[in-house]
């Protein structure tokens, strides 16, 4: 995560959850598994995002053992897409991001 060449200045976490996101012309649905998200972006591990643009909705889904919570209503615009994934910049900020840490680290230990 501390890279020198990385200009971001704000927080990013790795993270192992599930993301939907489903192209705005009614087009295309994926399902990835979230690899860093901030307050202004996620990139979603997926194959087959090659040359991908355009607007999208998201959907954010935290697993549990028990039990999942899902994060709904999110959209944003593909900014990269590669062989390896995807990376969307939300329309506004996540506001949900505070609760990440504390899932992550209940994540973490599985």
């Amino acid at each position: 995560m501390d890279n020198p060449g990385d200009k971001r200045k704000l927080v990013r976490l790795p993270f192992t959850p599930r993301a939907y996101c489903q192209m705005q012309d009614g087009g295309r649905e994926f399902t990835g598994v979230i690899r860093d998200i901030s307050l202004l972006s996620i990139y979603m591990e997926l194959e087959g995002a090659d040359d991908l643009t355009g607007e999208c909705d998201i959907q954010i889904v935290l697993e549990g053992e028990h039990s999942e919570m899902e994060i709904n209503n999110l959209s944003g615009y593909i900014i990269r897409s590669d062989d390896k994934g995807l990376a969307i910049r939300f329309d506004e900020p996540f506001e949900w991001l505070a609760i990440v840490p504390t899932l992550f680290k209940k994540f973490s230990t599985k």
